[in-house]
């Protein structure tokens, strides 16, 4: 008996490194041959399965050798117990390290998808991954105490009971958090987008998971939190598909009412001829000091630059037709009110010693 003892040992040696030159060799044939075994050409589950045999550390490798060689040997059922539950975690964590390359993979490929169709996918990848980081590392832990032989009721009625602590104690970062998940699920405005909230306008650079950061068009950078950012009204210019454009002008009083005519005519011809605009209206709207031209048209296309390209050369071209056609535009007009000089003379020297004692009389009497 005494004799067969080393010999076990042995024995369970050699299986130990057996097992750990065959997880090892099977590492590198998948890293290196897969398209041989596994079929040309190379699929999605292929590289599943490459990723899977470059992520397996050489801790667990040996651990997993270490495991079967000792389960060569006859143990009593607690170290048997303890070995499998040693095992066990091990297994967990090396499980932990693929899921959690594997989840940064498919994220990142799930946004690359997206990306040149909706940017709000650049935005949105940070709160993706620590969702989904928070949601793995718990199943995972969950998990690994419940085949542990614990309760996991209890844990998780803890865990509740200090989220809501924790829920009150941090409810203005909290609010920010959520802002900014409502920010990546509703997406009001991505990042690119040109917005106005309240007096402040930019081009938003960052959503973050507290802040959102913009780019003003001075140059400084305007940081909002989330929350205050989804309480405001913000106008986004970005989802702008046509530009709707208004303008009035003023002719003088004195404007005889056929010229007035032909300044309609004119405005609308020139509008209409115009590429990128939708023309909508002239009208000779309001008799006041002056007579008022309001006109509305659309420009096509939600550029800036195309829009104040073709106001420039809409106004330029109305203001050399009313030249040629020899209609005037209004000055700016101020009413003026003169007043008789007796008026300004008393109103200088004030009420004369008799007016103030027929005043007071009437105001006694």
């Amino acid at each position: 008996m005494q004799n067969l003892l080393p010999n076990s040992y042995l024995l369970a040696t050699g299986i130990t490194l057996l097992a750990y030159l065959l997880i090892l060799g099977l590492k590198q044939l998948l890293t290196t041959r897969i398209a041989r075994f596994i079929g040309k050409p190379r699929n999605q589950w292929d590289d599943i399965v490459v990723f899977g045999a470059e992520k397996t550390t050489h801790f667990f490798m040996a651990s997993a050798a270490i495991f079967f060689g000792m389960k060569s040997l006859k143990h009593s059922n607690t170290i048997d117990h303890y070995l499998n539950r040693t095992f066990f975690l091990i297994s967990m964590w090396q499980v932990a390290v693929w899921s959690y390359h594997l989840l940064e993979i498919w994220i990142m490929a799930l946004v690359s998808r997206k990306i040149q169709t909706n940017r709000a996918a650049a935005s949105s990848i940070g709160m993706i991954q620590l969702l989904a980081r928070v949601s793995l590392f718990s199943m995972l832990f969950l998990f690994t105490l419940s085949n542990l032989g614990i309760r996991i009721t209890t844990i998780i009625a803890g865990l509740g009971v200090g989220g809501i602590a924790v829920a009150l104690a941090l409810q203005r970062i909290l609010g920010d958090l959520f802002s900014s998940l409502s920010i990546v699920l509703d997406r009001p405005f991505v990042v690119g987008d040109f917005i106005i909230v309240d007096d402040f306008m930019g081009e938003v650079e960052k959503i973050g998971l507290k802040t959102t950061r913009i780019r003003s068009l001075s140059g400084e950078q305007i940081i909002f939190s989330n929350s205050d950012l989804l309480a405001a009204r913000i106008r986004n210019f970005k989802r702008m598909h046509e530009r709707r454009v208004i303008f009035i002008l003023n002719l003088p009083l004195k404007t005889e009412s056929e010229k007035i005519k032909l300044a309609v005519s004119l405005i609308t011809a020139i509008i209409r001829t115009k590429p990128n605009v939708r023309f909508e209206r002239v009208h000779f709207m309001r008799i006041s000091t002056t007579l008022e031209l309001e006109t509305v048209y659309w420009v096509l296309s939600d550029d800036y630059d195309l829009y104040m390209d073709l106001q420039q050369e809409i106004l330029y071209d109305i203001k050399a037709g009313f030249e040629g056609e020899g209609i005037s535009l209004a000055y700016p007009a101020q009413t003026v009110q003169l007043l008789p000089p007796e008026v300004l003379i008393r109103s200088e020297v004030g009420p004369t010693e008799r007016e103030s004692k027929d005043r007071l009389d009437s105001i006694v009497s």
